[in-house]
């Protein structure tokens, strides 16, 4: 019990990178998927990952899961669930941990922590929280900057949003905070192999700060060609996507301080620059979580 992780989305970005850290670290990691017969479990269990079929809609499948767990390490994705599913299964997570007595819980949310945002999906994380912190479970929060990811994640439909219409609704110049899934994973791990140092804490992550005209440069210079863009009107993503842009919007408003880089690498020195992060990208098969090996 002293040495188990249960880690949530572990198919995922976050999650898959917080498990390979995990190991990494010396953890024994379990991780749930509804599917462990999926291309990405297959390689996680391959590389060493306990993997057991759970589905957040189904709660009697996940009380195997939580047996002799020390940790959890919880992550939603809306875009994939919805926003009334991602409170739902971010909620019935905390009180399954509140009920198997786990001892740290670290959840990925994103945004400031309060309801004043006009973001959807950073309301619905506020709504986690406040469960979170309700429980009884120490806990960590973390709050991670924009994702690299989204430069080159087919997932995120680069050639349209980073590419084209976010620029068009923030600016070309307009300064970005940045961070990597992957840092995002070695710092969960960092956070749960020191619970006295983070346990009750908020953590703002970021390990880059740059606009996306400096990012189109990057970019070029790692590939040798700019990235691809598909040109589609503000108006037209507006209608498609309002609650990303409505992120773009509340980005304008709300600067990042510049203290959260240097307080991020406190925590997890080696996190990646963009263009380091950007030439790892080129290396390696990413966004296989079990190529988190890699780095």
């Amino acid at each position: 019990m002293k040495n188990t992780v249960l880690v949530f989305g572990v198919t995922g970005r976050q999650g898959g990178a917080t498990a390979m850290h995990l190991q990494k670290a010396g953890w024994k990691v379990r991780g749930v998927s509804r599917n462990p017969k999926m291309e990405n479990a297959k390689k996680l269990a391959a590389a060493g990952i306990e993997m057991v079929k759970g589905d957040l809609d189904d709660p009697e499948s996940l009380k195997g899961a939580f047996t002799e767990v020390h940790g959890v390490f919880s992550v939603q994705n809306p875009w994939i669930t919805g926003l009334k599913k991602e409170v739902e299964h971010g909620r019935r997570i905390v009180d399954m941990a509140a009920d198997a007595g786990v001892k740290h819980l670290v959840y990925a949310s994103a945004g400031t922590g309060d309801k004043t945002t006009g973001v959807p999906h950073f309301n619905t994380k506020v709504e986690i929280e406040e469960s979170v912190k309700a429980s009884g479970v120490p806990f960590t929060i973390l709050r991670s900057a924009s994702f690299m990811e989204l430069m080159r994640d087919k997932d995120f439909l680069p050639p349209l949003v980073m590419w084209n219409v976010m620029p068009k609704i923030i600016g070309y110049d307009f300064p970005v905070m940045w961070i990597s899934a992957v840092d995002v994973g070695a710092v969960t791990a960092a956070v749960f192999n020191n619970p006295k140092e983070y346990a009750g804490k908020e953590l703002h992550l970021a390990a880059d700060k740059k606009s996306v005209k400096e990012c189109r440069e990057i970019y070029r210079s790692v590939y040798g060609k700019p990235p691809k863009r598909i040109p589609a009107p503000a108006w037209l993503f507006k209608l498609m996507q309002k609650d990303l842009y409505k992120m773009f919007l509340w980005m304008l408003e709300h600067r990042e301080r510049e203290s959260i880089i240097e307080d991020t690498r406190k925590i997890h020195p080696d996190a990646l620059t963009l263009e380091e992060w950007m030439k790892k990208m080129k290396e390696i098969d990413y966004p296989s979580p079990a190529a988190v090996q890699d780095f």
